[in-house]
């Protein structure tokens, strides 16, 4: 799993997980000595540094707190990662491979859209103990190999109807879901310790905008405009599916409620004040192959690309010079 994040979610993704799950990960690797030369991929030094990044960040994203042999393992995956990373980028470099310096820009500036400020940033590099050269440095080597790979032994992949619908057949049960409802809502926030004038500023914002959509005003359009939830607002504040259990209990009482096309009145949670509205209810059952085949596609295609990433890996290592340094 380690080795295909690397080169196909790239450096850049992990290295900005990593960075927003530091302390967690930190604890569990802090007796390394990170300028430990671990490898050489055709004399480029690989560090113990860059296999730390690794390892804390599948301990930030484990279910649980993993034990000594967990973190090992992770490690040793981490360090293989980084030795197909190493030899993919150098063959990028083989083949002419160029990243323009604002490409790189563009993606530093996604990866510091992660972080609620500037100094939050810093902070994070100063913990992982690399410097924003560092970051476009390694940000730049996964952009040429990702570019690489879908300009040669990416590009011709396709899934075809058949393959889809094989999948669909055989796996059925993947695509299985208990009785469910799907919402959108408009969120006004009420801070954490909010004064009773702010929480009745927010109600009041929440009633004038469910008066508007009483009056015939668009839910999306509305959402977009004013909710204050950034993981919905740009849709619509479309939720998607969820069912009992999924959501805090006013919300979901309140939203199971409701019939399909059906609006609450204003709900109150922990997060603030909701207006809610019901677009689809579904009895427990099987989706249909026109809802998932998407996602069928995506699954088909991710696993075809790793299946030849890993056969030019295996290649590319032996024509290579491997040679492993400190031990783990």
């Amino acid at each position: 799993m380690l080795r295909t994040l690397l080169a196909v979610a790239g450096v850049a993704g992990v290295v900005s997980l990593t960075l927003a799950h530091t302390c967690r990960g930190e604890n569990m690797v802090k007796a390394l000595s990170d300028d430990d030369v671990v490898a050489k991929v055709n004399g480029t030094v690989i560090r113990r540094r860059a296999v730390k990044e690794l390892v804390q960040g599948m301990i930030a994203v484990a279910d649980k707190e993993p034990d000594a042999a967990t973190v090992q393992g992770y490690a040793k995956d981490g360090l293989e990662s980084l030795i197909d990373l190493e030899l993919l980028y150098q063959e990028s470099q083989k083949k002419g491979v160029v990243v323009a310096d604002s490409a790189v820009d563009d993606e530093i500036r996604r990866t510091k859209s992660h972080f609620k400020s500037a100094k939050e940033f810093e902070q994070a590099l100063k913990a992982k103990g690399l410097t924003e050269a560092e970051l476009r440095r390694d940000t730049r080597k996964t952009m040429a190999v990702n570019r690489f790979l879908e300009g040669s032994i990416w590009k011709d992949v396709q899934v075809n109807a058949a393959e889809v619908g094989d999948f669909y057949e055989h796996q059925r049960n993947e695509f299985q879901h208990p009785a469910d409802v799907r919402a959108s809502h408009i969120l006004i926030r009420v801070p954490e310790k909010a004064t009773p004038q702010q929480r009745q500023e927010a109600k009041a914002r929440a009633e004038e905008l469910l008066a508007k959509l009483k009056g015939g005003a668009d839910f999306a359009t509305l959402a977009r405009e004013n909710s204050q939830d950034p993981g919905s607002a740009n849709r619509g504040g479309d939720l998607g599916y969820f069912s009992k259990g999924d959501m805090e209990e006013e919300f979901e009482k309140q939203a199971m409620a409701l019939g399909a096309g059906q609006l609450s009145g204003v709900v109150a949670t922990s997060y603030g004040f909701h207006i809610i509205k019901i677009t689809d209810k579904r009895e427990a059952g099987i989706e249909p192959l026109d809802a998932v085949q998407d996602r069928i596609r995506a699954v088909l295609l991710k696993s075809e690309r790793q299946k030849r990433q890993a056969v030019l890996t295996a290649e590319l290592r032996k024509q290579a010079k491997l040679e492993y340094g400190e031990p783990l």
